[in-house]
């Protein structure tokens, strides 16, 4: 197994896997994505506002972890505005358990150091986790565990 960047060569993968992401997340592929997704990988591995990074055996490249480094207007806790966003970590079925992912976010994980660290202090949250056992997409998600949140996001107290 061998690790390496993407480049623009490598486009037209990027986008077979991506497809095949969002159809294992349980997306509709009603319309052709294609040529959207074309540009994004193109123009984000040229201008450097995206780094995907893949795993490939023999020719074929069988996992991607990427990052997406962009900019938010200032804020108090974040006062450049940079953001990274890890993104498009995905593996064929057949490799995954075996490590593949998460050598994939090491190599993304250095990505991100090499271009900006800084430590953000975020007030404390609560996490409310609903899972699903049974959906297989969004609509059949919220009949089996219920989508209005609001009762139960007031019923918490601070």
């Amino acid at each position: 197994m061998n690790y390496r960047k993407a480049n623009t060569d490598d486009v037209g993968y990027l986008v077979e896997l991506r497809k095949k992401q969002l159809i294992d997340e349980g997306s509709c592929c009603d319309n052709n994505i294609d040529n959207e997704l074309e540009q994004y990988f193109f123009e984000g591995i040229t201008n450097k506002t995206l780094v995907v990074w893949l795993a490939v055996k023999g020719e074929s490249i069988i996992g991607t972890a990427g990052v997406c480094f962009f900019q938010y207007p200032p804020t108090f806790s974040n006062p450049t505005g940079k953001i990274a966003y890890i993104t498009n970590v995905y593996t064929k079925n057949e490799y995954r358990k075996q490590g593949v992912a998460t050598k994939l976010l090491e190599y993304v994980m250095k990505e991100v150091k090499n271009v900006f660290v800084q430590i953000m202090e975020k007030p404390e949250r609560k996490v409310i986790i609903k899972r699903g056992k049974e959906a297989k997409d969004y609509w059949k998600y919220c009949e089996e565990v219920g989508c209005d949140v609001w009762g139960l996001l007031t019923s918490i107290k601070s």
